[in-house]
């Protein structure tokens, strides 16, 4: 009897560990280094970054140094938020919902901020992302949409040019 105790519950281990495993969400790792505008790249630290998944607040981090390096779960839209108090803030979007399973991924940025001015046009920084990731099925991994970031970067220099 006691044998067949040991199987029922060895069965009932298996059964809840291959359940929990295939519940298990993939995740990927966003690095990401703040540089200063006025100091031609040098680090940006101090700064607070907001993590929203789905549209949703769900972490801020202040960062001391100018590097972040954050564990985020495949199967969502993120918007990342990098702000710095007299720096205009930037976001950027990354959308994990099609990453494979069983693949690791790491993504890289580096986010520029500059000084807010006054009569600088760039309120549109506030709704329009300095990027977007997608994940790549021919080159299997996630990257960059560099088109959509050069467009946003040349609106970006034109709203700051002084009349």
């Amino acid at each position: 009897m006691s044998t067949c105790f040991k199987y029922i519950i060895l069965t009932i281990l298996t059964t809840s560990l291959s359940f929990f495993v295939a519940q298990k969400t993939n995740n990927f790792c966003f690095i990401a280094k703040l540089k200063s505008v006025e100091n031609f790249g040098q680090k940006l630290e101090n700064s607070t970054i907001y993590i929203f998944k789905n549209g949703s607040l769900i972490d801020s981090v202040q960062s001391k140094s100018n590097k972040i390096k954050l564990r985020l779960s495949t199967g969502h839209i993120y918007k990342i938020e990098f702000t710095k108090k007299k720096y205009t803030s930037k976001h950027v979007i990354i959308n994990s919902i099609e990453i494979p399973k069983n693949k690791s991924i790491k993504l890289k940025a580096d986010i520029s901020l500059f000084e807010a001015k006054s009569n600088w046009k760039v309120g549109f920084l506030k709704t329009q992302p300095v990027s977007i990731a997608n994940y790549n099925f021919l080159k299997r991994k996630l990257e960059w949409n560099f088109d959509y970031n050069r467009s946003v970067v040349e609106k970006i220099i034109v709203a700051t040019i002084k009349n």
